[in-house]
């Protein structure tokens, strides 16, 4: 009986410090890009609404948008070759948080290596990354794009490289 009982307390132990050996690890992620806009320099952030966004599963950061009309278009183009891809594997869906106005969005990233687009029809602006997720087992990402309206050239907005967005101005102030 003793063995027994000694053999069932092996056994437990065993299958409790093997639960952690089989836990999946995973770098999916859900986008959650607060937007926010900016009229004038040092001006308060207003929120920025009417945004949408998406995702093209890329493996290299070769890839970027040529001008507005193509983002608009949901258009991405490689810069090395030239060619040009207008099916985005995922869409961007309008995100609520408690106490939030309308300027929020939320795209689920499922492969490690994304370019990842947002576009702000009012200002006629637009915005992308080539996103790498490393991070293991993080439900949300939380991230912010503010869309300075006053600038006159194009410009980048985050804090670090990954999370860090390159903006395009409009064509007519952008020179």
């Amino acid at each position: 009986m003793r063995r027994f009982l000694r053999n069932i307390v092996i056994a437990v132990v065993v299958l409790f410090a093997t639960t952690g050996c089989f836990k999946k690890v995973t770098t999916d992620t859900t986008l959650r890009i607060k937007l926010y806009t900016q009229e004038i320099s040092g001006g308060d952030l207003v929120p920025a609404e009417g945004c949408y966004g998406y995702i093209y599963y890329i493996s290299n950061a070769d890839w970027s948008v040529a001008s507005y009309e193509d983002a608009a278009a949901k258009v991405i183009t490689n810069t090395i070759t030239g060619e040009k891809l207008s099916e985005p594997n995922v869409e961007s869906e309008p995100y609520t948080m408690e106490g939030s106005v309308n300027n929020y969005i939320s795209m689920f990233q499922d492969k490690a290596s994304a370019l990842v687009v947002v576009v702000y029809p009012e200002a006629q602006m637009y915005a992308y990354m080539y996103r790498k997720s490393e991070a293991e087992n993080l439900t949300f990402t939380d991230l912010t794009l503010i869309f300075h309206t006053w600038q006159t050239k194009d410009y980048n907005e985050g804090s670090k490289e990954g999370y860090k967005w390159d903006v395009v101005v409009p064509k007519a102030t952008n020179e």
